[in-house]
């Protein structure tokens, strides 16, 4: 299974333990405002869980739980998806809140960026967010992504942004914030 390894964070797979974690953060309205409605049940959050973990096997792609070195806390979920509208490969990310403003997303979506590129040989990635999430439109163009168009995905009106591999140039952004 993959594991990846930044200079604060560890991405690895989703557990039995992360579950709680996991429905916490998709139960709080504050953490899910961009994303979707919040759930209401922990077997919503396992069910997310299973489907995020369930293309590993075949398309070495999905999301993973992001751990704080340090302390050893769960911070959040990063990972690489495939769009259904468009089919193109997206880096996603989600942070509890107390983990904000560290430079986290931008360390574990670059980490993925690093994988989407450097293993998986992928000529682009996009990212998409809502147009009133501007913390989320920071982190895509400290990426380096830039502004493609407004467009429908997961039944939502968000904005598309997309770097290409020879953009990218295999470096995990500094968060600028040590």
């Amino acid at each position: 299974m993959l594991i990846l390894e930044t200079a604060r964070l560890i991405l690895r797979p989703f557990d039995e333990n992360d579950v709680d974690q996991v429905f916490a953060m998709r139960s709080d309205a504050d953490v899910m405002r961009y994303i979707r409605p919040v759930q209401t049940t922990r077997a919503e959050a396992e069910s997310w869980i299973g489907l995020v973990s369930s293309r590993w096997a075949t398309d070495k792609i999905g999301f993973c739980a992001v751990v704080e070195k340090a302390s050893g806390r769960f911070v959040g979920w990063c990972g690489l998806w495939r769009l259904k509208e468009t089919g193109e490969t997206e880096v996603g990310y989600a942070l509890r809140r107390e983990f904000r403003g560290r430079g986290y997303a931008l360390e574990a979506a670059g980490a993925f960026l690093k994988y989407g590129f450097e293993t998986l040989g992928l000529d682009e990635i996009v990212a998409v967010a809502r147009p009133e999430n501007r913390a989320s439109w920071r982190v895509m163009e400290r990426l380096g992504m830039t502004y493609d168009y407004t467009g429908r995905f997961y039944e939502s009106e968000l904005v598309h942004y997309s770097i290409s591999q020879g953009d990218f140039g295999f470096r995990i952004p500094d968060s600028g914030l040590d």
